[in-house]
């Protein structure tokens, strides 16, 4: 009997094993899909933090930056210098003008007491502005390559001119001459070089603004109606010129610019076209010499409509202010005088940019 019970045992340990050999088999194929899924629910942080692999790395930098210059040409910094800009704007001037004997200035003359002011004196003022149009071009070459340290440098040129009619009165010791009706024009050339260094404002989207310097040569010239009883006599000035600028960004596409110069040696009696004795009369009336001095001032905002195209509304100013020696030809000028003129225009143009 106990061979039997050997032989039962161990054909019962034999089967053991089989059965948990199948059951351990199936428990494995069902256990590893519920791993495979928990492992692709199971959020990344709780296996610990991962790296990722350096090939990535480098591919979403370089797609950042790309998408950051992409970004960069869709939307241009507000202020960019442009190779081209063009400005055509209406304008209205008011032209002021004052002469007076014996005197460095109008205003001397005029806190004489009444007994010492003698002479002819002339006073202009415009009973209605000038109206006319002006054209001016900027011109960067190197607007564009931004690491350039002449990207700055550049050319302006422009021109302006209005009309309009006055009436003038002149004053002397014998009284008034009756009023009648000018017709004069008021004509302006700016030919400049120029140098601007811009610098960014705000973090989001970079506007530029800049400060800069511009040098070259302007012409002024208010000519009048030649007739025989014209009482009123123009003035025309070639004079070089020197100027700061600066343009600031205020708000969206908004800009504050303001510019101050220098006219230097503006002296009246100079003209592109000279035209013999006329011109020599505007210093011959007035004294043998004359020396001149001006400034111009100019502030205004700047922005944009659509695309290329802007706005420009701006208040301009030119004061020229003369100082003659010996005698003039007029009555009371035997040790020369003074004569102040001044220009004041208003100036609302359309820009466009390439």
């Amino acid at each position: 009997m106990g061979e039997p019970a050997r032989s039962m045992t161990t054909t019962r340990s034999a089967r053991v094993p089989s059965g948990l050999l199948w059951t351990l088999v199936l428990a494995g194929a069902l256990v590893a899909p519920a791993a495979a899924a928990s492992d692709v629910l199971t959020p990344p942080a709780f296996h610990g933090p991962r790296e990722s692999p350096a090939w990535l790395s480098l591919r979403l930098g370089s797609a950042a930056a790309g998408s950051g210059k992409s970004r960069s040409k869709a939307e241009p910094e507000v202020g960019a210098p442009t190779w081209v800009r063009l400005n055509l704007g209406l304008t209205a001037t008011w032209r002021r003008y004052c002469a007076r004997p014996g005197v460095d200035s109008c205003g001397e003359y005029d806190r004489l007491p009444e007994e010492e002011q003698l002479g002819d004196t002339s006073d202009f003022s415009s009973s209605h502005p000038y109206l006319g149009l002006a054209l001016e071009a900027e011109v960067l070459p190197l607007a564009r390559h931004e690491s350039s340290v002449l990207r700055g440098l550049g050319l302006l040129v422009g021109a302006q001119r209005g009309f309009s009619s006055s009436d003038v009165t002149l004053t002397g010791d014998g009284g008034h001459t009756p009023v009648r009706e000018v017709s004069a024009t008021d004509t302006a050339f700016t030919a400049q070089a120029l140098y601007r260094f811009y610098f960014r404002f705000g973090t989001t989207r970079p506007q530029q603004g800049y400060v800069g310097a511009r040098a070259g040569i302007q012409t002024r010239a208010f000519d009048v109606e030649a007739s025989a009883d014209n009482p009123l006599s123009g003035t025309h000035r070639v004079f070089p010129s020197v100027a700061l600028d600066l343009s600031v960004p205020l708000f969206g596409s908004v800009r504050l610019d303001a510019s101050g110069g220098l006219l230097l040696s503006p002296r009246p009696g100079h003209s592109p076209d000279a035209d013999g004795g006329r011109r020599a009369l505007e210093v011959r009336d007035f004294g043998t010499s004359v020396s001149s001095f001006g400034w111009s001032a100019e502030l205004g905002v700047t922005g944009d409509i659509w695309g290329p195209f802007g706005y420009d509304v701006a208040w301009r100013l030119a004061h020229f202010k003369d100082r003659f020696s010996g005698a003039g030809t007029l009555t009371g000028w035997e040790d020369g005088g003074a004569t102040e003129e001044t220009y004041s225009s208003l100036h609302v143009g359309l820009i466009a940019t390439y």
